[in-house]
This record gives structure tokens, C-alpha cells and sequence, in this order.
């Protein structure tokens, strides 16, 4: 699910009726590009969706653990205990809405093993796990907002032989501030300011000396040979795409970062 439509852009642009194909084409790749910023700025998706991650995904051994040798029908394998090793497990996206699967194998690999995380290494919420929740939402669902996962016990160190999958993100009515209880209107916002800024710049780019589109606000005209002049500070905010994001911007979508998985989990 996209953070905001081709439809919400082209009217906040004033081209909700009549818009041209190229311009339909416009609007697409700028909420792409858009989008992309805002991930990259979070380290996740916001929109509601389903993931399938593998953890821990860095290596949190060291040559002072110890290890419990576990055997079955075919094999034996060492589980790697650490003493710094927590109970806390850190998903990647916000906000953990519900928990489809998690599986522990010790030997899993990532899930590149034959075999790998079996009927027999599924784990149940609310006997071995349990995410943090928080809160209730518009819904009567249970979430947790900061993607913490406890466990009675410790998680293992072993890269890659935790399997969850998950549901996370905001719904579409908590995304444009509709919503009772969750309000998650700023990455909206952010959404859309960021993907009209992106195209006003593409249109900027294509537009003739005669008619098009003009960025920023007009100061000066004049009819015979044409011409004019816009305000610096106005056009600057529509052609300054090299950043990713707006200071503004970013200021809005602070409070939604995963301060957990920035820090490292």
C-alpha cells in the first residue's frame, strides 16, 4: 500500500480534472521517489503490509559465551548463549499490529537450510513470546508501538535462526488523521508536500519560456517578449530535490522513527 494516491497528488497540484497522461506518469514516479525518501529517512515502511525478517541479523557471539549442545533424530548442534544477549527482541517496522509466525532454529541459516524452521520450531505468543503492546486501536486490536518482542527467556545470538512474520504500519485512515485513536497524519503530509515538491521540479524542468508551469511566486511580468521573475526563498523549496528531505519534513517525521533499530536493536 502506497502512503498517498496519484489521485490525492493531482489535487493538491490542481490537476485533478483534465490531467495528461505524461502528467499522470509524473505524479507516479514522484510519490515513488518521494516514498523512498521517507523510508530511508524511518529505516522502514509506514504503509500497512505484511514482513517476512530474519534475526538477529548481526552476530552477538563473543569468545567469552558459552554453548548447550542440542540433538535430534539426525543431528547435533551447538546453542550459543551469551551473557549480554537480551530478552528483547527489536523488529524492524512500526507499529507491530500482529504476530503470523515466529519460529526459533538454531540451525536455520536464514531460512537457506533444507528443512529450515519447521512445524516443530514454532513458537507461541503468549507462552514463549509476547510483543509489547501498548495500546488498543480504532479497531480493538492490540498494538505495539515500539516493536519490542519479550521472551521468558533470552534470544539467541546466532544470526539468522529467528523467523517472524509479521504485520506492521499504519492503516489508511490513521495515515490521513481519520482514525479515533492513532494518528499518523504527518507522514501523510510528508508524503504529499515531498512528492508535489518533486513534481513542481519536473514540471520547472519542462516548461517552455511562453506558457507552464511556474514554481514559487511571481514578483514581476512583463507581456512583449515574455517574460518574468519569482520570489528565491519559494523557488528554492521547489528545486532544492538534491536533498532527500525537507528540514521541515524531517521535523514532522521524527517522533516516527524506530529509535530501537537505530541504536541497534
Amino acid at each position: 500500500m502506497a502512503i498517498i494516491s496519484a489521485a490525492e497528488l493531482l489535487l493538491e497540484l490542481g490537476l485533478s480534472s483534465g490531467a495528461t497522461t505524461e502528467e499522470d506518469a509524473i505524479a507516479a514516479s514522484c510519490i515513488k521517489r518521494a516514498e523512498g525518501a521517507i523510508k530511508r529517512f524511518l529505516h522502514y515502511d509506514p504503509a500497512q503490509q505484511t514482513h517476512t525478517e530474519y534475526y538477529p541479523q548481526q552476530d552477538l557471539r563473543s569468545s567469552a559465551d558459552t554453548g548447550v549442545w542440542e540433538v535430534n533424530e539426525n543431528e547435533a548442534y551447538l546453542r550459543t548463549m551469551a551473557e549480554a544477549v537480551t530478552s528483547e527482541l527489536q523488529l524492524r517496522c512500526l507499529p507491530v499490529r500482529s504476530i503470523t509466525s515466529l519460529h526459533i532454529d538454531y540451525d536455520g541459516k536464514n531460512g537457506t537450510r533444507v528443512g529450515s524452521f519447521a512445524a516443530d520450531a514454532l513458537k507461541v505468543e503468549g507462552v514463549d513470546f509476547w510483543p509489547n503492546y501498548d495500546q488498543v486501536d480504532s479497531m480493538g486490536a492490540k498494538v505495539c508501538s515500539d516493536g519490542i518482542i519479550k521472551s521468558g527467556g533470552q534470544w539467541p545470538v546466532t544470526p539468522g535462526c529467528v523467523k517472524v512474520i509479521y504485520v506492521a504500519g499504519y492503516t489508511f485512515d490513521e495515515l490521513r488523521g481519520d482514525d479515533e485513536v492513532i494518528d499518523a497524519s504527518p507522514i501523510w503530509e510528508v508524503a504529499l508536500d515531498e512528492a508535489a515538491r518533486r513534481v513542481r521540479k519536473m514540471f520547472t524542468l519542462k516548461k517552455s519560456t511562453r506558457v507552464g508551469f511556474v514554481p514559487g511566486i511571481v514578483t514581476r511580468e512583463s507581456l512583449g517578449d515574455y517574460s518574468y521573475s519569482i520570489d528565491s526563498s519559494s523557488a528554492q523549496q521547489v528545486t532544492m530535490v538534491d536533498k532527500d528531505l525537507l528540514q521541515s519534513s524531517i521535523e514532522k517525521l521524527i517522533p516516527f522513527i524506530n529509535m530501537g533499530w537505530c541504536l541497534g536493536g
